[in-house]
């Protein structure tokens, strides 16, 4: 009998290596270019404060100088791989492809739910709470790559007797789409949240830390915000929201960076990690 961390090895839909790479790429570009931009910081900090004490100055300035060069030039490399990135994982626009062509979010939401009920435990109770329209503009095959990944992970951090997995949709008075899962799992400590977004990271054996990832650059492609907010022993909740469907853009359009917000961390009550749009 399966439990609620096993399921019949029925492969999911695999997405294009490509795509992966591409936004696998773009996530680690943002931690590098941050990590290039405090490295600056603290080079300038450390040339003020080595020519206020009397340090010499022209060594000081010259090893200091080197640092921030360093740094600039390793940062200029990481964009260069942002932009790979951004054409790997762009979508494909349809030249004369109809405005209100858009996705109805809650059929791919229950397409599937409806597979992990299929080859999984039946220990698991799958509550699915569907907004009268959720519907938005974007990738359909994307967001069945996202939403396989988001369920799995929801899924896995059940006990082996089981619990509860809901899904919801609604419309927020913004009028900003949200979708939320929420489980009633482990929950997770404050040091491992802070690392659940980064690349290669995970805590289940065997599992290669990319499925918060995908699903993370796959939805900051639909102009979206996701965030975890989680208690240890408590469950968590994944909660991803996105601006209103208006004209699509034009065909050459890039998404909109990610800015600083991206590595916003807040704890109790409750942690939450937030990735807004910039």
């Amino acid at each position: 009998m399966l439990d609620s961390t096993t399921c019949e090895p029925e492969k999911l839909d695999e997405p294009d290596p490509y795509l992966v790479l591409g936004h696998l790429s773009s996530t680690v570009v943002h931690h590098v270019i941050n990590y290039f931009s405090s490295i600056v910081s603290q080079a300038e900090i450390l040339k003020t404060l080595a020519v206020a004490a009397g340090v010499e100055q022209a060594e000081a300035v010259t090893r200091t100088d080197a640092i921030i060069k360093a740094a600039l030039d390793g940062s200029n490399l990481a964009r260069g791989l942002a932009e790979f990135s951004r054409r790997a994982t762009a979508f494909t626009v349809v030249a004369g492809e109809a405005d209100d062509d858009l996705i109805d979010l809650n059929q791919v939401v229950s397409e599937r739910i409806a597979d992990q009920k299929r080859r999984c435990g039946s220990n698991i109770e799958w509550i699915v709470n569907l907004a009268a329209t959720a519907k938005l503009r974007g990738e359909a095959s994307h967001l069945r790559i996202m939403l396989d990944r988001l369920l799995e992970n929801a899924r896995e951090s059940l006990p082996a007797e089981g619990g509860v997995v809901t899904v919801s949709t609604l419309v927020d008075p913004m009028e900003w789409l949200v979708l939320e899962i929420r489980d009633t799992g482990s929950g997770m400590k404050a040091e491992v949240l802070e690392h659940a977004l980064e690349p290669f990271f995970s805590t289940k054996s065997g599992h290669q830390g990319l499925g918060l990832v995908l699903a993370r650059g796959i939805w900051r492609r639909h102009r979206g915000a996701f965030s975890i907010e989680t208690t240890p022993s408590d469950g968590t909740l994944v909660r991803l929201s996105c601006p209103p469907s208006g004209p699509r853009p034009p065909q050459n359009v890039q998404p909109r960076p990610v800015g600083a917000a991206d590595a916003a961390l807040t704890i109790p009550p409750a942690a939450t990690h937030g990735v807004n749009p910039a």
